[in-house]
């Protein structure tokens, strides 16, 4: 079906939607609606407040901003109760007339108990926003407000949602990258703007979220549990980034922050951010919201790579980045009534993820015992790094009462490109006749395995420029957008079951993703002879120096300016590569469009002490796809279709008004990635490695039935104790395969897997100390821990040609990024003007790829050869802690701290420090002490002033 048939089935479901709506309206009398809104006594929106008609118990959440809607309220007399955890319970007595709307205006007070405490103001309100929230869901979430993101340096969304609990991060170059959720890996957790789907900018389903301004969002919402009205894809979990909206009171926050990082040489970083919002007209109908965010990072990492020492070498690298990120979000929103606005949303982001790379690449052969054989080699690269990526989005709907329901729609459509802006390196081998050419005798000193070394003898220099000539050059060209459209509409409709309050809701979503990905790499060599003067490095340095790189643990070397070889490049005659890996192909290409409709009902019902939820969502997935099954192959197309059913069902049981325990089943699914689903072929060639990829158009999605027990208490006076256990069942779990060709090459494939399962438990505390005496009445502390275990079961894997994979395996291992254990522990301390906060952030090492295999459960076996070759390191054996191990991300724990002090005229003064214990970031295979990366990237250290009129108390 094309997409204006479904546009048109679209306009005709809404006609009948609302002609079902208001024609028994017509009929009905007695029926009327409470609108209005939640504020502080001093005007300031309260999103999260719980507004409860009694009796009758209808209920019903305030947005963002403070704005509450009770349709199909009975005609007759009420008590209406307003409750904020902080604040005292504001309670009125209302007339609801027929057909009339009843204006109710909730101004809340601080309980008496906490007056010294100004609960409404940064973070402190912050804190306050998200326990309200999370206790009063229907679901299981955690919130995170923009006041409490920013509390911390947190440089993008990822680094914020890193320290909520059971979640734990992939980084990427000292950031927060991908968010994983409760034991599964990056694919299985969705991300939505506002609801509904966005863009990857990538080839993999997940959103890489240090894209993304941290500033640009008026909160973040981790949904642990699904409920039929949302997406099904989010079998770990659902991240809502929510974007900002105008207030009935102004917003203006400007901010600007600049740091320094003590890494090669000194690296400068800076942020500007700005909010302005304001609503217009009579009543305030209108509002207009726009923000702005910049950011500069000037980077360093010193990174020794990839290893293990015993599979041939190392490679010594330094990085240089400029990375910046520009965002822009906005709002424009319009309240004809109290019963029906519309609004149009807005967020774009745009990333420069630009560097520079040096790398020296040490390798050497064994014998048999494990001992350099005297044919060690070096070679040195230069590479420029320019990938650009960006998303956005964008979304209009609206929201109309008519009668006893509730009609919200939206049409909206996305955008994630990465695209490259010069991504290439340059290659710089020893002269033919060099003793660095294959000749030299290392020694190895593996008396510290964190840092191996291959010691080359006292009258060899493994870092003399002269030794070394421009050998080539490697281009590669590649762009891969993703473009989405969809619609969607939702009805709910409140009634009575039995005097008890209800409410049936039912709706459908459609989305169209048109996905493609064009790479081109081209390897070219100098027409000169080898030894040519004119290719020596000497010719090409720049001033570039790190005489601290890693601690002096290890030496740097001079480096490469790249413009000079460009320029070498664009003046000398080059030829074709004629290395068989280092062929001018064509690969990763693939073109995909995917179609999803979904459609579900709904039902809730409040039954006293019980609060049930029950629903079913179905979800119809079409792909069409076409991909090179080798490089430079013709294209094969694929087709396919299936249909999901997706039951979900709650109960909350409220032991006292304060307490209760909820009990949550869903079934979800996690589509494949899109490079992972057609068929295609890539090759990488480089270091002691040359690694290559392989689709699988055969593979299935995969499923899981979730099921969550969860027992939270309000703490007084403000603050949320939450402990619960969780299980998840995972049916054709989806894996990343990576065996070991017979010319060293390491390929990788995604299969299908028999079963998996993860279980875990997680608790989590907030609390403010504000009963303490004196000075101590202004300590906080927020922390959570949450332990997780799992288990995956490998059947006999074939190839898509039905050919074996040569994988046996029988251990059944973890499944990937399962971290059994994260907490985060975060002290504060408020008082008067002063505000701050640490931040202990910690991931255990977790599986990031398999690569054992029973083959290798025996000792370690030694194959001579030439490593140009990739032969003549480990063959095999090694055990499952050994280097032929499965590869683990190291564990990670971050230390970061954060102070504000508020000055006059709205002024706030900010000095924070990043990273405090210099952390590592890297991998092992099997064990700790087979280290294939160790980065390090330093402190930042930094400061500035935040200006916010409008929020002067």
């Amino acid at each position: 079906m094309s997409l204006g048939n479904y546009a048109k089935q679209f306009a005709v479901s809404m006609f009948m939607l609302v002609l079902v709506c208001a024609l028994p309206a017509a009929a009905q009398t007695g029926i009327g609606l409470i609108s209005g809104s939640v504020v502080d006594s001093q005007g300031g929106a309260l999103q999260g407040a719980k507004v409860e008609i009694n009796p009758g118990a209808a209920s019903t959440l305030s947005d963002a901003q403070g704005q509450f809607t009770l349709n199909g309220v009975s005609a007759g007399d009420h008590e209406v109760t307003v409750s904020y955890a902080g604040f005292s319970l504001f309670t009125k007595k209302v007339t609801v007339v027929s057909g009339q709307v009843l204006r109710l205006e909730a101004s809340l007070v601080v309980a008496s108990n906490k007056q010294d405490v100004q609960v409404y103001a940064g973070r402190e309100g912050g804190e306050i926003e998200s326990i309200n929230r999370t206790f009063n869901a229907d679901n299981i979430i955690n919130v995170l407000p923009a006041d409490v993101i920013k509390s911390l340096p947190n440089a993008n969304v990822a680094d914020a949602i890193g320290r909520l609990a059971s979640v734990t991060l992939e980084r990427d170059e000292g950031e927060g990258k991908y968010v994983q959720v409760r034991g599964t890996e990056p694919r299985l957790t969705n991300v939505t703007v506002d609801g509904v789907n966005i863009a990857s900018a990538e080839t993999v389903r997940q959103i890489k979220l240090d894209i993304i301004p941290a500033d640009l969002v008026e909160s973040v919402q981790i949904n642990k549990t699904l409920e039929a009205s949302m997406p099904g894809d989010g079998i770990g979990g659902s991240v809502d980034l929510r974007t900002k909206s105008a207030g009935d009171r102004p917003t203006v926050a400007l901010e600007s922050t600049g740091g320094y990082t003590p890494i090669i040489g000194g690296r400068p970083v800076y942020q500007f951010d700005g909010t302005l919002g304001k609503r217009f007209l009579e009543g305030n109908k209108l509002g207009l919201l726009f923000g702005g965010s910049y950011d500069w990072n000037g980077r360093g990492i010193n990174d020794v790579e990839p290893g293990p020492v015993l599979l041939g070498g190392y490679d010594i690298r330094d990085y240089q980045y400029y990375r910046n990120r520009t965002g822009y979000a906005g709002t424009v929103d319009y309240r004809f009534n109290e019963t029906s606005s519309i609004y149009l949303k807005g967020l774009y982001s745009l990333f420069h993820n630009f560097g520079n790379r040096w790398d020296y690449n040490v390798g050497t052969t064994y014998t048999a015992d494990g001992q350099p054989d005297g044919t060690g080699n070096t070679a040195f690269g230069a590479e420029i790094r320019r990938p650009v990526q960006d998303l956005g989005s964008v979304q209009f709907g609206g929201r109309h009462v008519i009668r006893r329901s509730l009609l919200a729609w939206d049409v909206e459509s996305s955008v994630g490109r990465t695209r490259d802006e010069g991504y290439s390196d340059a290659t710089f081998n020893p002269g033919a006749d060099s003793v660095l050419n294959g000749n030299i005798q290392f020694t190895l000193d593996n008396s510290k395995p964190l840092t191996p070394k291959l010691v080359a003898p006292s009258d060899v220099n493994i870092y003399d420029p002269t030794q070394y000539y421009y050998a080539g050059q490697r281009v590669d060209h590649y762009y891969n957008p993703e473009v989405d459209l969809g619609f969607g509409a939702d009805l709910a409709t409140s009634y009575t079951l039995f005097g008890h309050a209800s409410t049936f809701e039912f709706g459908g979503r459609f989305r169209n993703v048109h996905k493609f990905a064009n790479e081109d790499v081209n390897y070219t060599v100098p027409a000169a002879a080898a030894n040519d003067p004119s290719l020596q490095m000497t010719n090409f340095l720049n001033d570039f120096k790190d005489p601290n790189y890693y601690g002096k643990t290890y030496q740097f070397g001079p480096a490469v300016d790249y413009q000079k070889v460009q320029a070498y490049v664009a003046s000398a005659p080059q030829l074709p590569d004629s290395n068989p890996k280092h062929l001018n192909v064509q690969t990763n290409n693939f073109n995909l469009i995917e179609k999803v409709s979904a459609g579900y009902l709904m039902d809730s019902v409040t039954l006293n002490k019980f609060r049930i939820i029950v629903g079913v969502r179905f979800e119809n997935t079409s792909d069409a796809d076409k991909g090179n099954v080798t490089p430079d192959s013709p294209p094969v197309a694929r087709n396919g279709s299936y249909l999901d059913v997706l039951p979900s069902g709650s109960v909350r049981y409220s032991l006292t008004p304060s307490s209760g325990i909820r009990l949550v089943y869903g079934r979800g699914l996690s589509r494949p990635n899109f490079s992972d689903l057609v068929s295609f072929a890539s090759i990488s060639p480089g270091g002691v490695r040359t690694t290559s990829s392989v689709g699988n158009p055969n593979l299935k999605p995969e499923h899981a039935d979730n099921v969550d027990l969860l027992y939270e208490r309000s703490l007084t006076p403000i603050g949320l104790l939450q402990a619960g256990v969780y299980y998840k069942h995972l049916s054709d779990p989806i894996i990343p395969l990576t065996t070991r060709l017979s010319d060293g090459t390491f390929q990788t494939q995604p299969q299908n897997a028999g079963s998996a399962y993860v279980y875990g438990f997680e608790i989590s505390f907030q609390q403010h100390f504000t009963y303490l005496p004196g000075l101590l009445n202004g300590t906080g502390l927020s922390a959570n821990y949450g332990y997780s275990a799992s288990q995956i079961t490998f059947p006999g894997l074939l190839y898509p040609d039905g050919t074996p994979t040569g994988i046996s395996r029988t251990d059944k291992p973890d499944l990937l990024r399962q971290a059994p254990h994260t907490w985060n522990i975060s002290p504060t301390y408020d008082k008067r003007n002063l505000s701050v906060r640490l931040g202990l952030s910690y991931n255990a090492a977790n599986i990031f790829s398999y690569q054992y295999s029973d083959s290798n459960a025996g000792p370690i076996v030694f194959a001579g050869g030439d490593p140009t070759t990739n032969t003549g390191y480990i063959a095999s054996g090694g055990g499952i802690k050994g280097p032929n191990g499965d590869t683990y991300l190291y564990g990670h724990l971050q230390v970061d701290l954060q102070g504000t002090y508020r000055l006059p005229k709205g002024f706030t003064a900010v000095a924070y420090a990043l990273n405090l214990n210099n952390e590592v970031f890297g991998f092992y295979n099997g064990s700790t002490v087979n280290p294939i990366q160790r980065e390090f990237y330093k402190q930042t250290f930094g400061g500035g002033l935040r200006w916010s009129p409008t929020r002067e108390r």
